[in-house]
């Protein structure tokens, strides 16, 4: 991570070498662009609190920086086009190049989290003889429920990012013909959990199952908590803050999970409350079985990473640093989640994992949780919202 004073230096430098370059270009068509991406560099620099911790004055936090870092780097890539000059346009190359590095070097790890190694990795979508998952885009939804079961007799967890609907149908038909499911079993939810929720509630007729304290989001009253960007960890993290948060309404269908940990319809499962991520978290588990639904409570993947997120290697992490509002909360929930002692676990990002290296693996993270599951930076590491 490039330190916060060295990158003010640098912007400054950046900024009176556009500005020197642009005044050089005296005929050249690139004068002017050039002069403006100076002038850019150098306003928006010094706009900007170097800390992370926005004052009057300095209203631009570093991870909204680190944007415009790199695109103004973009837009020196982009002119460099326009260039007839061979060292002209190799400066502009290597500047532009300069300006994306430097906004990715600039930003902070992300939580480190504990590696597994890659026998723990389950290798298909089949945990067992009742449960499977998919992937839809960024996050999984599992099927609880033995193949082809009839009508109302198995269940779906969580509804993925908008737009999965067509691909959750399918896989459901695939594995239990045009039988409905009892209910949908919501972990929590965030966009990427809700995506075809009330597409698929509505088509099913199914009652949507959640934690009560859940249930503001899920009926139009209340939003989300702000993004937290600044965790760090990759570019995921870096646009959060576009991410939706507002609550959707699906009142019609919701039902309170039942206080005594039980899931209608679901004998050999219950509901483990795992707050921290979101207030009315929960993961579903299996004693019988020792299998885990664990939503973000905890992930397998470093989420914060775009990389990561499209192309997941398992590891176990905290929920996703970002949108994380309560960090003492998710640490206990990953002490509990760890005392389960799971043999197999699904959660919402990342792949399915397996035996004693996942054992291993949890018990570490809820060991030394201060150093391995929370970001350098957030908002909410101090004041829960």
């Amino acid at each position: 991570m490039i330190p916060y004073r060295l990158h003010a230096a640098l912007d400054a430098v950046s900024a009176a070498a556009l500005m020197l370059g642009s005044a050089s270009a005296r005929r050249s068509p690139i004068r002017r662009p050039l002069g403006a991406i100076g002038m850019f560099v150098a306003g928006y620099s010094l706009a900007t609190s170097y800390n992370d911790r926005p004052k009057a004055g300095r209203p631009i936090p570093m991870h909204m920086h680190r944007l415009l870092d790199a695109a103004q780097g973009a837009a020196c890539l982009a002119l460099a086009t326009r260039v007839e000059s061979p060292l002209a346009r190799n400066l502009l190359h290597g500047y532009g190049a300069f300006s994306m590095t430097a906004a990715v070097l600039s930003s902070p790890p992300g939580p480190s989290g504990v590696s597994v190694p890659d026998q723990a990795v389950s290798p298909g979508k089949l945990l067992g003889a009742d449960i499977a998952y998919l992937r839809c885009g960024i996050v999984n939804v599992a099927f609880i429920g033995a193949e082809g079961a009839g009508d109302r007799q198995w269940f779906l967890v969580d509804a993925g990012i908008p737009g999965s609907a067509a691909a959750i149908r399918d896989a459901a038909r695939r594995r239990f013909g045009r039988s409905r499911p009892a209910a949908i079993l919501l972990t929590h939810g965030h966009f990427d959990h809700v995506g075809a929720l009330q597409v698929l509630a509505r088509e099913w007729d199914a009652p949507i199952y959640a934690h009560p304290a859940e249930h503001p989001y899920l009926t139009g009253q209340r939003p989300y908590a702000p993004a937290a960007p600044e965790v760090g960890g990759g570019t995921m993290a870096e646009l959060s803050w576009l991410f939706p948060r507002s609550p959707i309404d699906v009142s019609g269908h919701l039902r309170a999970l039942p206080a005594d940990g039980r899931i209608p319809g679901l004998d050999a499962w219950r509901w483990v409350h795992t707050p921290g991520h979101t207030p009315g978290h929960v993961s579903f588990w299996n004693d019988g079985t020792r299998t885990l639904v664990a939503g973000d409570a905890i992930v397998t993947t470093q989420q914060e990473s775009v990389m990561a997120a499209l192309f997941p290697q398992g590891r176990i992490q905290g929920p996703p640093a970002y949108f994380t509002p309560d960090w003492r909360a998710a640490q206990h929930s990953v002490q509990r989640l760890a005392e389960l002692a799971p043999q197999s676990v699904i959660t919402g990002h990342g792949p399915a994992l397996h035996g004693p290296a996942l054992r291993d693996a949890l018990h570490e993270l809820a060991s030394d949780f201060h150093y391995k599951g929370l970001p350098v930076a957030s908002r909410y590491l101090r004041d829960p919202a």
